[in-house]
């Protein structure tokens, strides 16, 4: 029976409810064990811990310590490939390396999309990338940032106003323009001018996005010194 439209609970199901979330509490305090013990022991470089962080890390993607025993062990697999002998050469180095990155990446979107102002997510994120722009071709990790952005903006389609999601575009995108001028990319059309005509429709869709006005302000003197906008084009591109 409800009472003033609040449904009772009986003491049986409260009961239930409380063992099952000591239940929980206890599996989560196992597996911190778990990892804890193997991190200190003297095998700690294994896929098996690996794999814990991974289970702990879906749990509670706020323990900072985690991540970081999850970049050692990563280092370390790229340092010491695997035992396959085509891995010998350093294209198969760079195979493997690189499927290590888009994994752990792939095992990241989920996560985002549950705790999507998670900071160590979208910092641990941007870790990875950086990882790649430091052993993997130029050309290859171009393409891994353009991924990127694809994937903050759907993020950011989803949650307009998410301050940590801007903050990492802007990221991806000084990590793309270094990039691409690395490989000399050549394309007709500016990133700025479309990163600006991105911010414009992040605005019209919500005119309090002021996420979306800040990087417009950022974005406007590289705009106009790219444009070489005489005196007059400022003042009326800044009328307009």
């Amino acid at each position: 029976m409800a009472s003033h439209g609040v449904p009772r609970t009986s003491a049986g199901s409260a009961g239930r409810g409380r063992e099952a979330e000591l239940q929980k509490i206890q599996e989560y305090r196992s597996l911190v064990d778990q990892v804890n013990t193997k991190v200190n022991s003297n095998d700690n470089y294994t896929n098996e811990l690996f794999q814990l962080t991974t289970q702990l890390l879906e749990w509670n993607p706020e323990y900072y310590t985690i991540w970081n025993h999850r970049r050692r062990l990563l280092r370390h697999f790229f340092d010491h490939g695997n035992n396959n002998s085509n891995n010998n050469n350093s294209e198969g180095n760079s195979n493997h390396i690189q499927q290590h990155l888009t994994t752990d990446l792939t095992f990241l979107i989920p996560l985002l999309r549950k705790f999507p102002k998670c900071y160590w997510i979208w910092n641990y994120r941007l870790w990875l990338l950086s990882e790649a722009s430091r052993l993997l071709p130029p050309s290859t990790t171009y393409k891994l940032w353009q991924q990127e952005l694809a994937l903050v903006g759907k993020m950011l389609s989803i949650d307009s106003r998410n301050f940590h999601g801007w903050g990492y575009r802007r990221k991806v995108f000084a990590a793309m323009e270094e990039l691409s001028t690395e490989i000399n990319a050549s394309t007709d059309a500016s990133m700025t001018e479309a990163e600006f005509e991105y911010t414009t429709r992040m605005i019209k869709s919500n005119l309090s996005n002021f996420s979306a006005w800040h990087r417009r302000s950022k974005l406007i003197p590289r705009l106009l010194e790219e444009r070489n906008a005489s005196f007059d084009e400022r003042c009326r591109f800044l009328d307009e």
